[in-house]
């Protein structure tokens, strides 16, 4: 049995039915040869069963109190968890982008081990697509792929992920975590404000969210990057901020001047612990200015001041005290957090690193990865980035229509990538 930490607790609690809080990526794959669907099926539930933490399920536990630790289930059965779909009709883009989202709107069954992989075949061209559903205690983004990467071909399976944890111990030490959690509990108490009534990122809605997928070329990406400075994340965040620009004028909510806070998760190093090691960014995107390459410039310095800060201070750093905090109050008190996010920032927008290589599923080429974040209750859209070989792939998980189109979407970000390169000075191209 291991334990699961606060955090990872924290995660189980703030899930209800309108709001799941599982994690989420969109694999599509080129065959050389005619795909056999069941055959793909039996393959990833093969390459699953190889793997120990997808064999667990969450027990809620009296020691701690309010605690919970994974446990082998005893009722595992692995076709529960690998399942094949097959689209028909004409407009196949449309219905598989139907078929996500509704996969996605699912919550996911935590009497079971938490996680979900879907075979969706008859994509045009001979593609088929790959969606995994892993809940959030379960891993964080960095591990997620982790264990997606396992389910691919020549990838190691063998032994489970390690679980140890990294528990210090001493005075001296237990005074800093104290004196930390403290001041990181004072800056979100200082960062609180009350969420603007009828912002477009506001949603008091139920309306079931959509899953909206786009790609540009990572050429492009690069030259941005070599030619104004900072890094290919900053040009991929200020994109992003461009593209949402065009949403909230539409709505008239770009004034001058305006920003939407975004928390920017973070990845903590240096840990082989399983579950959850996140922090994160409290990030104010310009969505106000009108200069693409200005907003670009204030992305970069953004986010340049938090990392010479550092992932463990300032309010971005919520997952930190949420460790901190012992797992029965996150049992009461989670749920309605859950609900506060639009308090603290206006959406989540994440950006998930892939390795370089290529990779491969049964012989085909993997060619497309879209990371599916999850939606805090009371907000509108999220927002995923993952960067892979030839692509830049960017993801939506929104409730509003305007958004909730693929086509447009993609014509935001080819929008906002051609006139940020325009607007590059032209010293820097010689």
């Amino acid at each position: 049995m291991t334990q699961l930490s606060s955090l990872d607790v924290a995660f189980l609690c703030m899930e209800d039915a309108t709001n799941p809080m599982h994690l989420g990526a969109v694999a599509t794959f080129t065959p050389h040869t005619p795909v056999h669907p069941a055959r793909i099926v039996s393959l990833l539930s093969e390459r699953a069963l190889e793997i120990d933490a997808l064999r667990r399920r969450v027990r809620f536990s009296w020691v701690p109190p309010g605690g919970a630790t994974w446990v082998d289930d005893p009722g595992f059965a692995v076709e529960d968890h690998v399942m094949g779909h097959h689209l028909r009709g004409n407009d196949r883009s449309e219905r598989f982008g139907a078929v996500v989202s509704h996969l996605m709107s699912k919550p996911l069954d935590l009497d079971r081990p938490p996680w979900e992989v879907h075979v969706v075949t008859g994509l045009g061209g001979g593609r088929f697509a790959v969606v995994v559903k892993m809940h959030h205690a379960l891993c964080d983004g960095m591990k997620a792929v982790g264990l997606g990467l396992r389910l691919l071909d020549g990838m190691e399976r063998g032994p489970a992920i390690p679980t140890s944890t990294d528990r210090r111990t001493g005075l001296v030490e237990s005074v800093k975590e104290v004196a930390r959690a403290a001041s990181i509990a004072s800056d979100v108490v200082r960062s609180a404000r009350p969420p603007v009534r009828r912002s477009p990122v506001v949603s008091l809605s139920t309306r079931r969210r959509q899953v909206v997928m786009a790609r540009i070329g990572v050429d492009e990406v690069h030259r941005v990057r070599r030619e104004s400075g900072g890094t290919v994340n900053d040009v991929m965040l200020a994109l992003v901020t461009g593209a949402l620009r065009q949403w909230l004028a539409a709505h008239g909510s770009a004034d001058e001047g305006t920003t939407l806070r975004a928390l920017v998760p973070v990845a903590r190093r240096g840990t082989t612990q399983a579950g959850n090691r996140i922090s994160g960014y409290l990030c104010e995107l310009p969505v106000g200015e009108a200069d693409p390459l200005q907003r670009l410039r204030l992305v970069r310095e953004e986010m340049a001041r938090h990392k010479a800060a550092g992932a463990e201070r300032g309010a971005g750093a919520l997952p930190l005290l949420a460790e901190r905090i012992p797992p029965v109050v996150h049992r009461i008190a989670a749920p309605i957090a859950g609900k506060c996010a639009p308090l603290l920032f206006d959406a989540l927008v994440t950006s998930v690193p892939l390795p370089a290589i290529p990779l491969r599923l049964d012989g085909a080429e993997l060619r497309e990865v879209y990371p599916v974040p999850p939606v805090a209750a009371g907000h509108a859209v999220g927002v995923a980035l993952s960067s892979y070989r030839s692509g830049v792939h960017v993801c939506l998980h929104t409730n509003q229509p305007w958004l909730a189109e693929s086509r447009r979407l993609q014509h935001a970000l080819r929008t906002e990538l051609a006139a940020l390169h325009r607007r590059v000075p032209a010293e820097s191209r010689r």
